[in-house]
C-alpha cells in the first residue's frame, strides 16, 4: 500500500507500508555513503521518529514501514557551485543515504504519517494495543 501525505509546503512525501504480497520493498543500495542522525520518542499514543536530512526535497525521501522496522532513504545532491570546482573543505555529506531504525514497540502501519520542515523529517506512527493481536480460539 503507499501513501502520499502532502506538508506545509505541499510536497508529497513517500511512503510504502512494505508487505510482501504487495510486493513494496525498499531495497537499500550496498554503496550507501551517510547515514543522517535520528531521535525516536516513544508516547503513549504514537513513535515519532525525527531524522536530521537537511538540502532535501521532500518528493526524494523514501519511507518504507514493515514489521518492526521503519527505513528511510534517499540521496541528497551537491548544495551548490554547479560545473567545475575546487573544494577548500567538505564536511557536508552527500550522495545515498538510508537509516533502519527498530520500532521499540508494536505500531499500526495504517497510521502513518511524515512531514518534512526545515531540514527536518518527522514519520509518526500510531502505537498498537500487542493484546489486540492475541485472540482466544474457542474450541469446538
Amino acid at each position: 500500500m503507499r501513501n502520499d501525505r502532502g506538508n506545509k509546503s505541499g510536497r508529497k512525501t513517500r511512503i510504502f507500508i512494505s508487505r510482501e504480497e504487495e510486493g513494496a520493498r525498499m531495497k537499500f543500495p550496498a554503496d550507501l555513503s551517510w547515514e543522517p542522525p535520528a531521535d525516536v520518542i516513544v508516547t503513549l499514543e504514537e513513535v515519532i521518529v525525527i531524522v536530521d536530512i537537511a538540502g532535501m526535497d521532500s518528493d526524494s525521501i523514501d519511507i518504507v514501514t514493515d514489521g518492526s522496522k521503519l527505513r528511510i532513504g534517499g540521496v541528497r545532491g551537491s548544495s551548490c557551485c554547479e560545473g567545475r570546482k575546487q573544494y577548500q573543505q567538505i564536511e557536508i555529506q552527500i550522495g545515498r543515504f538510508a537509516r533502519e531504525i527498530e520500532l521499540p514497540v508494536p505500531v499500526d502501519h495504517e497510521k502513518t504519517a511524515a512531514r518534512y520542515d526545515r531540514g527536518m523529517l518527522e514519520v509518526r506512527i500510531a502505537r498498537t494495543d500487542p493484546s489486540s493481536r492475541v485472540r482466544k480460539v474457542e474450541v469446538e
